[in-house]
């Protein structure tokens, strides 16, 4: 943006509902999120049987040693057999999460490069390659940024709320007191509205990348400038709106897989006894049986899936920003000479 230009006027309406008006139609968000959640239940499935069986390995060690009330130390042995699947279970945690942010850097992308280069790679519209790894990369930079500006805020803050503190002690004064109480308040929402500023003048850089096939995580700062707060609103109201459906939902696809499980009575056996360790052997056979772990699995790709969409919703938002030329040539003020932001 340069001097003399002013902004365009911000549009909620297209903004918040850009996921549903994009270049590849109103079915391209449903095939995005669509395959998303395919191949991240892959990788649950691929990575989460060996999480499964570590996770059953430290039950079942559990279970048949023989823990002495008194507390005794556990053997050498027992230690190891209960740590190396639990390190086990860390490890390919891990990997999972590499595989998610790569699936979701490819959703990402597939959004951005449809909404503003026109872009429909056809039925299965994820790709990975260099738009993706520089979408990946600038997640991964800004998430580092936010979590150092996180940190020098609340740091900031905590040390103006300790000397409130102790120079209302010092005085003993209950109306100082008072004061800096208050005070304390708007700091930490001064820090809240500060970080929050940051982050959406950041949000749209993987958006920003796609856009000008370069690598920049800060790319989006300066095309911000002026349209934080509505963003804000905007992003609000997806983030509210897409939780309390999605959580409303949840709720009740897992009440009625839980009534209908029948595990409610099979917890409700368990031996009461509290100098007993209760027995969980009919717990596992259950929850390792198909009439269990059908509707669960049914019932995980429907929440992923509802997720899903919620943020290819997000993220087209931040790409209408992206995509938007927000200096008008026939809006140049050459009489008041300045921006109006």
């Amino acid at each position: 943006m340069t001097e003399n230009t002013r902004l365009l006027s911000f549009d909620f309406g297209i903004a918040t509902l850009q996921g549903f008006n994009l270049p590849g139609g109103k079915n391209y968000l449903l095939r995005v999120a669509f395959w998303t959640t395919v191949l991240t239940s892959i990788a649950y499935i691929l990575f989460g049987l060996p999480i499964f069986n570590a996770l059953a390995e430290i039950m079942q060690v559990i279970m048949t040693t023989d823990i002495n009330p008194s507390g005794r130390d556990l053997s050498p042995e027992v230690v190891t057999a209960i740590w190396a699947p639990f390190i086990r279970v860390m490890g390919i945690t891990f990997l999972i999460g590499l595989f998610k942010m790569a699936i979701f850097a490819s959703a990402e992308t597939a959004i951005y490069r449809n909404l503003i280069h026109k872009e429909d790679r056809g039925f299965f519209p994820l790709t990975f390659g260099m738009d993706e790894l520089r979408v990946l990369g600038t997640r991964i930079v800004v998430g580092l940024i936010l979590y150092g500006v996180s940190i020098g805020i609340y740091t900031v803050a905590a040390l103006i709320g300790a000397l409130l503190i102790g120079i209302a002690d010092a005085t003993n004064s209950s109306i100082l007191g008072a004061i800096s109480g208050l005070l304390i308040f708007f700091v930490i929402i001064a820090a809240i509205a500060v970080f929050a500023w940051v982050a959406v003048r950041l949000a749209p850089s993987s958006a920003f990348s796609v856009k000008n096939r370069a690598f920049n995580p800060v790319a989006s700062w300066k095309e911000m400038k002026g349209l934080v707060w509505p963003a804000v609103g905007s992003y609000l109201i997806l983030y509210v709106v897409g939780y309390f459906i999605l959580n409303f939902i949840v709720f009740i696809v897992f009440t009625a897989l839980f009534l209908s499980s029948g595990i409610a009575g099979v917890l409700t056996q368990l031996g009461p006894a509290a100098t007993e360790v209760p027995n969980f052997l009919p717990v596992l056979e259950y929850l390792t049986s198909a009439r269990f772990l059908i509707p669960l699995a049914l019932a995980a790709a429907i929440t992923m899936f509802l997720t899903m969409l919620w943020y290819v919703i997000i993220w087209s938002m931040w790409g209408y920003f992206a995509k938007t030329d927000w200096t008008d040539p026939k809006l140049i003020n050459d009489e008041a000479g300045e921006e109006i932001w």
